[in-house]
């Protein structure tokens, strides 16, 4: 039996140890959570590539568009028919759920932002689907005012300036008050619990009532993501009944609702494989021979040692703490990876604000079996990365975060149990 210790739970340490159960299921997979809060940052949906260097506009099919990436980017690594695989089997995650369905096909689609502008998406959940852009029926949004990341009225007049339809916008009050600041969980709680307000009405039909009478001909109504954290397909059906409309949520910044979303129902596929899941921080790593042994790591209760024969290191990048930038270098802590920098600090970036800077493509350097490597050849035998720990990719401009983790993640967890 294959015993598989992965670092990390995010997409891409969730996709591996998924792949690594469906690929040899007597496999003993445990994944370490060292820190789940990083889907507070995530949008929800699944950005695979949206955008390349030679073309202006979005990619619309981004298997087709790897060959114009660069030889050492992650998906050229691993090459277009097991990223297709990939990004196949990620369907088969997300199907069958009552939860967090997505959608999408083998082309990106446009989602309106917060900004008010477009990007491209390759899957996106139920609750974005009627806000998409290539739809041309007229759009409302709407503001909760004790929401201040999201200004109704500016989403809809930049919108609207780039749409080929209509988009309006109004802002109400949230039916109850919350205390806690910004309040989008407890919205949600209210809505999932559908708790009465002060004249007695429960929260759903009063939030419909204060929207209602700013529609007018708008067959679709934006909300800010607080539609329920549990029970949001049955909060926007019973909106839009209320409303006549078809309803949708705009993802924001942290925290964001759609990304706890998309957490729990990992984490939910994860309980349903039988694989374990201990939130903890590796502190120290025994190996020999050039291969990982175990892993210390340290729970809030306890220190323990787990051992495996193979490994996955799936920290993330620097906004999750997977690589730490100090005044000289970068560094991987977990497992002392080797991050290849400039010389001079100042080489980490250049003069043009939205240029190919260094630090954006900073990373882990991989090989082709996507084994974190030095100058004298594998760190560790049985260590493979995934995700934004791995170099080569500037996953803000080419908008490919998650898809980089799900591809790399299914393509590291199958590996793992084949060593």
């Amino acid at each position: 039996m294959s015993r598989v210790v992965i670092v990390g739970a995010g997409i891409g340490g969730c996709i591996a140890a998924l792949a690594a159960k469906d690929a040899d299921p007597s496999a003993d997979v445990h994944v370490l959570a060292v820190s789940p809060e990083r889907y507070r940052h995530e949008p929800g949906t699944i950005d695979v590539l949206g955008y390349v260097p030679d073309q202006q506009g979005p990619v619309a099919r981004p298997a087709a568009r790897i060959d114009s990436l660069p030889a050492d980017h992650p998906y050229n690594l691993v090459g277009e028919d097991d990223l297709t695989r990939a990004l196949a089997y990620l369907d088969d995650v997300f199907a069958d759920s009552d939860r967090s369905t997505y959608r999408g096909t083998d082309r990106n689609a446009l989602a309106p932002t917060v900004t008010g502008g477009v990007r491209p998406t390759y899957r996106y959940p139920v609750t974005v689907a009627a806000g998409l852009v290539s739809s041309q029926r007229p759009m409302h949004l709407v503001g909760l005012d004790c929401l201040t990341h999201i200004d109704a009225d500016l989403v809809a007049d930049r919108l609207d300036s780039v749409a080929p339809f209509d988009v309006t916008a109004s802002t109400v009050e949230f039916p109850i008050d919350a205390t806690e600041t910004p309040p989008f969980e407890a919205f949600a709680r209210a809505l999932d619990e559908n708790n009465e307000t002060s004249d007695g009405r429960p929260v759903r039909e009063a939030l419909a009532r204060a929207v209602r009478p700013a529609l007018d001909i708008e067959s679709r109504v934006g909300f800010p993501p607080v539609l329920g954290v549990t029970q949001h397909d049955e909060i926007r059906r019973e909106l839009e009944s209320q409303l006549q409309a078809a309803v949708f949520e705009l993802p924001v910044g942290e925290p964001n609702l759609p990304g706890i979303r998309l957490r729990e129902r990992l984490f939910d596929r994860l309980d349903e494989a039988g694989i374990e899941l201990t939130r903890a921080t590796v502190t120290e790593v025994s190996s020999t021979g050039g291969s990982i042994q175990s892993v210390n790591v340290a729970t809030e209760t306890e220190q323990r040692s787990i051992e495996g024969d193979n490994f996955v290191l799936a920290t993330g990048g620097v906004a999750s703490g997977g690589l730490v930038g100090t005044e000289t270098e970068v560094v991987e802590p977990a497992f002392d990876c080797p991050v290849e920098s400039p010389e001079k600090h100042s080489e980490w970036s250049i003069s043009a604000p939205l240029g190919d800077h260094w630090f954006a493509r900073a990373g882990v350097d991989v090989t082709s079996e996507l084994k974190p490597t030095s100058r004298n050849g594998p760190v560790f035998e049985n260590l493979v990365a995934v995700g934004g720990v791995i170099g080569g990719h500037n996953f803000v401009e080419e908008r490919s975060r998650s898809g980089v983790a799900v591809v790399t993640g299914y393509e590291a967890g199958r590996s793992a149990v084949d060593w």
